[in-house]
C-alpha cells in the first residue's frame, strides 16, 4: 500500500519576523522588515513589472464613502467603484456589501462544506477574471500586470495584499484604513514572512498563505459585491 503524501501547508510570518528570508531567526527592527544585519543587505526581492499601483494611503482614507464601501480585495485590485460610493452617500450609516472573490462567476457564498481555503479562493479569483495569473515572489510579473498576495483565517476570513511601486507592501482590512504595516507594525516585505496575525486586537490570525498573483492593471477587471446586482467591469481609478 502507497501512503499518500499530505501537501505541506505554507504558513505567513510569525511576531517579528526578520522577512529577508526564512531562515533568519534575528527580530526585525522596530517598524522596519528585516533585522539589523538584512537591513544593509537583502539579495531576495520581488521584482518590479513596472506598473505597481503607488501607495497613496489618503486617497482610500480621507473620505468614509470609499474607505468604508471597499474592503481588501478591491484595494488589491486597485478598483474604485462608484456604484459602491454611491452606496454611502448620504447616509448615517454605511453597510454596503464589499466585492467579493467568485460572485461574478457565480460561485455558491462560503459555509462549511465551501470554507475560505486556498484552493477556493484561488478558483473563485481567476473564475472572474482568467487573466489572473499565479506567480513566486521572486518573479516578475508580466508587462502590465503587478503582484498580489492572498492569505486566510481558513475558519473565518480571507485577506489580500499588493505590491506597490517602491517594493513593499500594503493593506486594508475591510472597512479600516490602507497601511503598510503588517499585524507588529512592521513594514512589509514579504507577505508570506510579515505577521498577519490580529488576533491579539480580538481580530483574526492570516496563518495559510495562498500565493502571489500576477493581476493586470491597464484593463477592467470584472468585480460584484455579495449585495447582487450586475457583474460590473471595474477600472482602476486610484492615484
Amino acid at each position: 500500500m502507497v501512503e499518500r503524501k499530505t501537501k505541506k501547508i505554507k504558513k505567513t510570518g510569525g511576531r517579528n519576523q526578520c522577512q529577508c528570508v526564512s531562515t533568519c531567526k534575528v527580530k526585525s527592527l522596530p517598524g522596519k522588515a528585516f533585522c539589523k544585519k538584512h537591513m544593509k543587505s537583502c539579495s531576495r526581492i520581488s521584482p518590479l513589472s513596472g506598473c505597481e499601483p503607488s501607495y497613496n494611503p489618503s486617497h482610500w482614507n480621507r473620505t468614509r464613502d470609499l474607505r468604508e464601501t471597499h474592503n481588501c480585495f478591491s484595494y488589491a485590485m486597485n478598483v474604485n467603484d462608484p456604484k459602491q460610493i454611491k452606496m454611502c452617500k448620504g447616509e448615517e450609516s454605511c453597510d454596503a456589501p464589499f466585492h467579493q472573490p467568485g460572485s461574478p462567476s457565480k460561485y455558491n457564498t462560503f459555509n462549511s462544506n465551501m470554507p475560505k481555503t486556498c484552493p477556493n479562493m484561488v478558483m473563485r479569483i481567476i473564475g472572474d477574471n482568467p487573466n489572473v495569473t499565479m506567480a513566486r515572489f521572486e518573479e516578475k510579473c508580466p508587462a502590465k500586470t503587478s503582484k498580489i498576495a492572498l492569505v486566510v483565517d481558513q475558519s473565518d476570513d480571507y485577506h489580500f495584499l499588493r505590491q506597490d511601486n517602491k517594493g513593499y507592501w500594503s493593506q486594508k482590512s475591510g472597512a479600516r484604513p490602507v497601511t503598510n504595516l503588517d499585524a507588529g507594525k512592521h513594514q512589509i516585505w514579504d507577505p508570506q514572512l510579515c505577521d498577519l496575525n490580529f488576533t491579539p486586537n480580538g481580530v483574526l490570525n492570516y496563518d495559510v498563505f495562498c500565493g502571489y498573483m500576477c493581476v493586470p492593471r491597464t484593463q477592467p477587471l470584472f468585480m460584484k459585491s455579495s449585495g447582487g446586482g450586475k457583474v460590473k467591469k471595474c477600472t482602476m481609478k486610484s492615484k
